[in-house]
Formats: C-alpha cells, sequence, structure tokens
C-alpha cells in the first residue's frame, strides 16, 4: 500500500502534466510529442534481453534499481533549461523503467495466490489512483497560480524514488522455475518466440493485444496535442481530467478485481477494450473541453480493467516458472506498436486531420476486439483439452 501511496503522487505531480508542459510550456513540436508518445514502448522491444538477464536470478533487485533510476530521474528536472532537455528527459526514463517490467509481472504471480489476484492487485491500484487524484488536483492548481513545474517534478521524483524503497521491503517466495543452467540469448529468444507457435490462445490474444493497442496509440498521441490546440487547455483542466479518470478508475478496479476473479480475465480484457473504443469517437465530437471528461471517464474505467486483466491474462497461459518469459513477450509487442504507432500517427493526423485520424484509430481498435473472441474460443478449446472444466472466463 506504501509503495501505491508514493508512486501515485509521482503520477500526479509528473505524468499528468507532461504531455501539457511538453507542448504548451516546451513549444515541443509534434514530431517531438510523437517521439514521447512512443517512449514508454522503446523499451519494450527489449523485453525478451530483460528477461534472460534475470532467468534464474532473484526478479526483485530488477524491480528495485530500474524503479529508483528511472522516478528518480525526475530529481534532475530543477536543471532542465530547453525543450531538447526535457524530451530527453521524459524519453529515457520509461526506456529505463521498462526493464523491470518482467520481474515485475513474475512478484505478481509469486506473492499473491490465483483465487485472490484481482482483488489484492486492486486494492493497491485503488491506493494509488485516489493518492494521484489528489496529488493532480493539488499540484495542476498549484502550476495555474506560478508553481514552476520543475519543483512539482523535483518533488513527485522524490516519492517515486520512495516508491521503490518501499516496494524493495516486500517479501518474494522463491517460485518454480527459478534453478536450472542458462539458455544463451539466442535459444531464449527463440524458445519466447516459439510461445506463439505452441499456445495458440495466447497467440490470438497477443495479436488481439497488438492490433487494439496500435489503434489506441494513434490516438493517444493525438489527444494532448488536440487538447492544447484545439481547445488551448490548462494545467488545472488537465488535472480535472486526470481527475475524472482516477475516480472511474477507482471504482472500476473495485469492479474488475471482483469480475475478473469470478469471469477471468480474457473476459475482462474483452469488455474493458470495448468501453475504451468510445474514446476516439467522444474527442472527434467534442464541441468544448468539458466533453472531453467523458472520455477521461470511460479510459479510467476500461483501463483498470485492462490493467488487471493484461497482466492476469499472461499469468493466465504462462506455464509455471515463465511468467516472466511472457510477459517479455507481450512487452516486446508492445515495444513494437508502442514505437511504431506514434511516428504514423503525426502524418496521419497532418494528412486527414486529428477528428478524421481519431476515426480511424477507432477501426483499428475494432479489429482489435474481433480478434481477442477468437483469443477466447482457443483457450476454451486448450481447457477442454486438458480435461478440466471450463471458467466462465474463457
Amino acid at each position: 500500500m506504501a509503495t501505491g501511496a508514493c508512486a501515485g503522487v509521482y503520477l500526479g505531480c509528473v505524468w499528468t502534466f507532461v504531455a501539457r508542459i511538453a507542448r504548451a510550456d516546451m513549444r515541443a513540436t509534434a514530431t517531438q510529442m510523437g517521439w514521447l508518445a512512443a517512449a514508454p514502448a522503446v523499451g519494450y522491444l527489449f523485453a525478451t534481453v530483460w528477461a534472460r538477464q534475470m532467468e534464474g536470478k532473484s526478479k526483485l533487485p530488477f524491480v528495485y534499481w530500474t524503479w529508483l533510476v528511472a522516478r528518480g530521474m525526475f530529481m534532475l528536472a530543477p536543471f532542465i533549461r530547453t525543450r531538447e532537455q526535457f524530451v530527453l528527459l521524459v524519453c529515457l526514463t520509461p526506456i529505463i523503467f521498462s526493464v523491470s517490467t518482467p520481474a515485475y509481472t513474475a512478484i505478481m504471480r509469486d506473492i499473491y495466490p490465483d483465487q485472490l489476484r484481482g482483488r489484492l492487485m486492486s486494492a493497491v491500484r485503488v491506493v494509488l489512483n485516489v493518492v494521484t487524484l489528489g496529488a493532480a488536483l493539488l499540484t495542476g492548481r498549484l502550476l495555474d497560480s506560478g508553481l514552476p513545474w520543475q519543483t512539482a517534478f523535483f518533488v513527485g521524483g522524490a516519492f517515486g524514488a520512495l516508491s521503490a524503497w518501499t516496494f524493495s521491503r516486500i517479501t518474494v517466495p522463491s517460485s518454480e522455475g527459478e534453478t536450472g543452467p542458462k539458455r544463451s540469448t539466442i535459444e531464449f529468444f527463440r524458445d519466447t518466440l516459439g510461445i506463439l507457435r505452441r499456445n495458440p490462445g495466447y497467440r490470438w490474444f497477443t495479436a488481439s493485444v497488438f492490433v487494439y493497442g496500435f489503434g489506441n496509440l494513434v490516438a493517444s498521441t493525438i489527444y494532448p496535442i488536440y487538447q492544447v490546440d484545439r481547445f488551448h487547455i490548462s494545467n488545472t483542466e488537465v488535472a480535472n481530467l486526470q481527475n475524472v479518470a482516477a475516480a472511474t478508475t477507482i471504482a472500476g478496479f473495485f469492479f474488475w478485481g471482483w469480475f475478473m476473479d469470478k469471469k477471468g480475465p480474457l473476459l475482462t480484457v474483452l469488455i474493458a477494450i470495448c468501453v475504451v473504443c468510445t474514446m476516439p469517437v467522444v474527442y472527434a465530437l467534442a464541441p468544448r473541453v468539458e466533453y472531453l471528461r467523458i472520455a477521461a471517464a470511460t479510459g479510467g474505467l476500461a483501463m483498470s480493467g485492462i490493467d488487471l486483466g493484461y497482466i492476469n491474462t499472461t499469468l493466465l497461459f504462462a506455464e509455471a516458472g515463465r511468467a516472466a518469459q511472457y510477459q517479455a513477450l507481450h512487452s516486446s509487442f508492445f515495444g513494437l506498436r508502442g514505437t511504431i504507432a506514434p511516428q504514423l500517427a503525426i502524418p496521419l493526423m497532418h494528412a486527414v486531420g486529428p477528428q478524421n485520424a481519431f476515426y480511424v484509430s477507432e477501426v483499428i481498435m475494432l479489429c482489435g476486439v474481433m480478434l481477442q473472441l477468437f483469443s477466447m474460443r482457443d483457450a476454451r478449446r486448450q481447457a477442454a483439452e486438458r480435461g478440466r472444466n471450463t471458467p466462465p472466463s474463457v
């Protein structure tokens, strides 16, 4: 809980305002905004390498050190003077943070029992989002009252570093598959890609996530540009959007945690991505900035389900001891689509206009929804072949 609270201050003080400050205060170009959107994905291109490096080792140090460095880097904000320095800082931090993802997924499997994982993870995320809401609300008003953004980022970075320390205090039991000879990086990479051949349910799930996520990233790249250029959004209104999203995210975690434990992660993901598909349409049709709160509300509700659903679907398909490897594959495809989609979003926006670009992204996202149905079909088939009763989720 302490980790969630510290991370909430970090997110509320820093990431709520990064895009708005980049575009409105630092005058970042559309191309640089594309870089900022792509940066969280670039590091995940190497997720298989990170997973290979932690194979057979304790996962906790990988999370601790990457969180400490990535989040703590925002304490350097008072030294930022130029637009290029700002872009570099914001691009570097998520790339470093991405190293922790396979290890974090493996730790979640080890510390939470399967039947309660959804609700327990939801409880931590509720704390995180409550604190994020409060931090964003206060920070937005302070920024509009004259507080330098460098000060807000410094405070957020300090709490981000503290979140790494509190996470390092948890006790992680030994898990299966932690011992044995290590494979070469090439062997590990080939075996990781082989998951798609051996596991058809996970193959369709990966395809669904890639296609839906590609469309969502196209839209997400354009959202902050559209907010500033079309609506001249203030820091306070950015905080208001964040707080609407945080409130529905909190409510969502209460619902999705229960729903996933009862119905399973695959159905959770399907419903959640259907909900988030409303966002591009709302942006395309919004006549005033206030209407964007509808998109923030649906996005917050859906993202809580996706947050829980993605990681638990990965754990559902992964064999014992291979959670980090499955997560590495999932993250690698996120890195691929997250690197490409923002770079295509900007030319698309210039070619057809932001509103039509939102409609294009909507069509792509709906194709991903269809692929999720194939994943659920194959998961049922796999469960039947194993001779188990098929749960309602699959």
